[in-house]
């Protein structure tokens, strides 16, 4: 374990943040109003939080049965969502922002939220990294250019030292993320409920001397080898 003297920037507990990616085909950034519709969509989507069951609104879905059937998020519900991590942000104990696609690197006329990643929770010098995106901007590389970006910015940014990644053992995507791109050792497995979802969750943990010795590096020859790729297709 590195020891650290680093605290959570202040500027950032209360300002706009944006953050380029190592690609250059995205931003993060805190949220816009503007995002908020499409995120309500993406959660809303059962692709989407087909491994995040548990997810609902800070509010509940109330008594309404046909929304605790339907799963739909409300562009209120997602607003209070935002409120709440504005206000654990001003006390240091998240930071999440909105992945945007940029129409440069997507060919639309405009940027485009796909998405969001960064962390719910911040405990100390702990950040728990997490990212959901529209499903229809999978196998892009976009994914691993949003959470490289969120490592970086929390390890220089945020008092971070300790990241951990938690997902739901059947979720091989996550799973293979952590253990094929980033080259990440399954840390424990435990039975988990939360809000009535019954799932093993699986742990994967890393330090900040670990991403300078070799998961910044790994994530590094993968982007470049999409960019590789990206740019012979243009040609």
């Amino acid at each position: 374990m590195v020891s650290s003297n680093r605290c959570f920037d202040e500027e950032i507990k209360s300002g706009s943040v944006s953050i380029p990616t190592y690609l250059g085909r995205l931003i993060l950034r805190t949220h816009h109003e503007d995002d908020t519709a499409i995120l309500a969509s993406i959660f809303s989507n059962p692709i989407s939080r087909k491994h995040l069951l548990f997810l609902q609104p800070p509010n509940g879905w109330g008594n309404d049965e046909k929304r605790n059937k339907d799963k739909q998020w409300t562009e209120q519900d997602y607003m209070d969502r935002v409120n709440v991590q504005n206000e654990t942000r001003l006390n240091g104990k998240s930071c999440v922002f909105n992945i945007i696609l940029l129409s440069s690197a997507s060919g639309e006329k405009t940027d485009k939220c796909i998405g969001t990643t960064g962390y719910v929770t911040i405990d100390g010098n702990q950040g728990y990294l997490g990212i959901i995106t529209d499903p229809n901007t999978t196998r892009m590389g976009y994914a691993t250019e949003a959470l490289y970006t969120a490592i970086e910015f929390a390890f220089e940014k945020l008092g971070v030292t300790k990241i951990t990644m938690l997902t739901d053992e059947v979720n091989q995507e996550m799973r293979g993320w952590c253990e094929n791109s980033a080259g990440l050792k399954l840390n424990g497995k435990k039975q988990m409920e939360i809000n009535g979802y019954l799932f093993i969750e699986c742990e994967y943990t890393f330090y900040l001397n670990q991403w300078n010795n070799s998961i910044k590096n790994k994530l590094e020859n993968k982007m470049n080898r999409i960019n590789k790729t990206q740019n012979s297709i243009n040609k």
